[in-house]
């Protein structure tokens, strides 16, 4: 049986988040220095948002996972905390040519 799971397209910002690698707080940390999460979300809520877009995946069955990467997943459920920045960082395929700055 084929999967419905359609690929999530790379991002600037599932790229950055891949790089910060399993360490939550390094992630939260290189988030706020980039300016990618807006100041007022708290680092407990973006950070239930990232776990929750990693244990999502982790459920999803082997043959679902090619489709898509924990980190872009991450990208999608945090969202709600992104500043403009990282709104535009998040974008799909044209984020991957925005400048590190």
């Amino acid at each position: 049986m084929e999967s419905e799971l359609m690929a999530i397209a790379p991002s600037k910002l599932g790229r950055f988040i891949w790089e910060a690698g399993s360490d939550d707080e390094l992630l939260m940390r290189r988030l706020r220095r980039s300016d990618l999460v807006r100041p007022d979300a708290s680092d407990e809520e973006a950070m239930a948002a990232i776990r929750k877009a990693w244990e999502e995946h982790a459920s999803l069955g082997e043959g679902d996972r090619p489709y898509n990467s924990p980190e872009e997943r991450a990208r999608v459920f945090l969202e709600p905390y992104l500043s403009a920045k990282g709104r535009k960082w998040a974008v799909p395929l044209e984020s991957l040519d925005l400048p590190d700055d």
